[in-house]
């Protein structure tokens, strides 16, 4: 049956709608929209999003891409969507490798690839017809044929920013692993294995172990373990992570509240907690190695009032071993239960459980995985998109699923629906609160089940 030309009318008012909203924020904001051709940074490009906007985007991404599949021949839709764009990562890891974006600061106006060539050491005509591809999707701009420039998103990609290490490693580990994914599903102990040493990494790889042991004992892998923490970094900012510093109540806690970020890497979100809540007592626990980073280095460098006055503890910890420290009033896991299978999580779960004192929280810190249906309870309903987007906003909230599928590619791991964390926590003996909205991620906020 065809579509209504109601819906697509509807599809029209909701892209007219989001892009104004989009405008108005950024002229309220600082008085000008930024311009794709700009490449110095706009001034609401490294605060949080003003109240509204990413739901606009999300809006707007969705509208567009389903009005788009709607109304273009399927087939074309289907050739230019899906078949043609797996070329878009091996081009963009041309630009990453060769450090053009790097090269193209040099002259902002534009460089012949001719000279590009020379810069980087790759065959200039070769380089061209990559960049123009990357260039048609608005990632650097052609000013003339074979002359290129830097543009608001090229910029991105600079070597200095977290974004390029994070690129690299999308476009490497996840890009060749997932050439896998067939492969490894039609395998038949494989594809039934949820085990992170049975990914299509480890498929692509030939290596017995999982990625991340694999980087950790090998020290001649351990760059790779540098570049993925640090695009975690890009990550954590690209999709505006720090909302829960102001979202949570956390100054609700009360005066000398103890928050355990179990798993929080060197403390990155920790350390905007100290400047933001001088009140918490904030515990950081994670492995050897990242703990004394962030002792010895990244505090002392980054938030050394928190270290002065005693608001910071470190602690090392293997969770899959042992509980973190007990009687913390909130358990935080941030972008840590989607890169185990249930049984380890389950761990994980019941060692904090051990750790808790009446009236601790724990607050999971990921994605919320939606489906398109409409079938979730009304007390734990989650922001559904306006009508006639998909529930889930699409392609507006794409981001979720492309992190899903790399957890499966990478290490077997995924992130997971509210009543999968829900049936984790049941059976770890905690007990559902609330679900939070973050943004572009979401919080599940759970107690022990025998906590009134």
């Amino acid at each position: 049956m065809a579509p209504a030309v109601d819906q697509i009318s509807s599809l029209l008012t909701l892209i007219n709608d989001a892009a104004r909203t989009l405008e108005a924020a950024y002229q309220t904001g600082c008085g000008h929209v930024p311009s794709l051709d700009d490449t110095d940074p706009h001034p609401l490009d490294g605060k949080l999003s003003a109240p509204g906007m990413q739901e606009a985007v999300q809006v707007l991404e969705g509208a567009c891409a389903q009005i788009c599949a709607t109304l273009a021949r399927p087939n074309h839709t289907v050739l230019n969507r899906f078949f043609l764009t797996g070329l878009e990562p091996s081009c963009l890891r041309v630009a990453l490798t060769f450090k053009i974006p790097d090269i193209l600061q040099e002259t902002p106006c534009g460089m012949h690839v001719t000279e590009i060539g020379k810069r980087c050491g790759g065959e200039p005509s070769k380089l061209s017809r990559i960049l123009r591809l990357l260039s048609a999707k608005h990632c650097f701009r052609e000013v003339e044929r074979d002359v290129f420039a830097n543009n608001r998103l090229s910029v991105q990609l600079l070597a200095s920013d977290p974004l390029h290490s994070l690129g690299l490693h999308m476009t490497g580990d996840t890009t060749e692993g997932a050439t896998k994914l067939a492969e490894v599903l039609a395998d038949p102990q494989w594809g039934s294995s949820f085990l992170p040493v049975n990914s299509a990494w480890n498929r692509v790889t030939e290596q017995p172990m999982s990625m991340f042991d694999f980087w950790d004992q090998n020290p001649e892998m351990h760059e790779y373990g540098e570049r993925f923490a640090i695009g975690m970094l890009g990550w954590g900012t690209a999709v505006e992570a720090a909302a829960i510093v102001n979202a949570y109540p956390w100054g609700k806690l009360g005066p000398g509240a103890t928050v355990c970020d179990l798993g929080g890497g060197v403390g990155a979100m920790s350390i905007q907690l100290a400047r933001a809540h001088p009140g918490l007592r904030l515990k950081l626990q994670d492995l050897p190695d990242r703990v004394a980073e962030a002792e010895s280095f990244l505090w002392p460098a980054e938030c050394p009032e928190a270290i002065k006055e005693n608001r910071i503890e470190f602690k090392k910890i293997d969770f899959l071993v042992e509980p973190p420290i007990a009687g913390c009033d909130v358990y935080y896991l941030k972008n840590i239960l989607h890169a185990y299978p249930d049984p380890q999580c389950l761990k994980i779960l019941r060692g904090i459980r051990k750790s808790m004192k009446p009236g601790s929280r724990v607050l999971i810190h990921e994605y919320i995985l939606q489906t398109g249906g409409h079938d979730q309870p009304a007390d734990r309903r989650l922001k559904k998109a306006p009508a006639p987007l998909m529930s889930n906003y699409g392609q507006g909230r794409i981001r979720q699923y492309y992190l899903d599928v790399s957890l499966m590619v990478l290490l077997n791991g995924k992130e997971r629906t509210l009543d999968e964390y829900l049936e984790l926590g049941e059976q770890a003996g905690l007990k559902f609160m609330k679900v939070w909205d973050f943004g572009d991620m979401s919080g599940v906020e759970l107690c022990a089940r025998d906590d009134e």
